[in-house]
């Protein structure tokens, strides 16, 4: 009985990223996941360039941004979308964190490392989908970035 009760674990934890790539509405997933990262690289925009009074209207567009990634699975197993509030909330508590310390806190480093706790929280979130719905942070949003060096 013991060697069974491991095998089904292992079941369904290699199940949840074939469910994740069944998912209804991939497209409004993805968009939403890539909402996500945009906006955490303009908390770290604002952040480096010391432009802390803008930092709370980043937290508002992350906060609409999750909102979408809620939007786009509300037909999915209720299991899933458990799991993806948690980590969600996690994530969006991170931001809000950084976003109540840029109205105090004037040193850049330290919102930084807070920053970096967050986007630990959105990947820990971004785990739950398959890696071609992920965006790459590193790439500039559809439209800007081009032509800077």
């Amino acid at each position: 009985m013991k060697r069974i009760t491991p095998m089904i674990v292992v079941v369904v934890t290699l199940a949840t990223p074939a469910f994740a790539q069944s998912l209804k509405s991939p497209d409004d997933v993805k968009t939403a996941l890539r909402l996500l990262v945009q906006v955490s690289n303009d908390f770290k925009r604002q952040i480096t360039n010391k432009n802390f009074a803008r930092v709370p209207n980043e937290y508002k567009e992350y906060t609409e941004a999750a909102d979408a990634l809620r939007q786009s699975i509300k037909d999915e197993p209720a299991a899933f979308k458990t799991k993806v509030e948690a980590r969600l909330k996690t994530a969006v508590t991170a931001y809000q964190k950084v976003s109540d310390m840029s109205g105090k806190e004037t040193d850049a480093d330290k919102l930084l490392a807070e920053h970096a706790k967050a986007v630990t929280a959105m990947n820990a979130l971004f785990d739950l989908f398959p890696a071609s719905m992920r965006p790459d942070p590193n790439l500039p949003p559809p439209g800007r970035g081009r032509g800077r060096g």
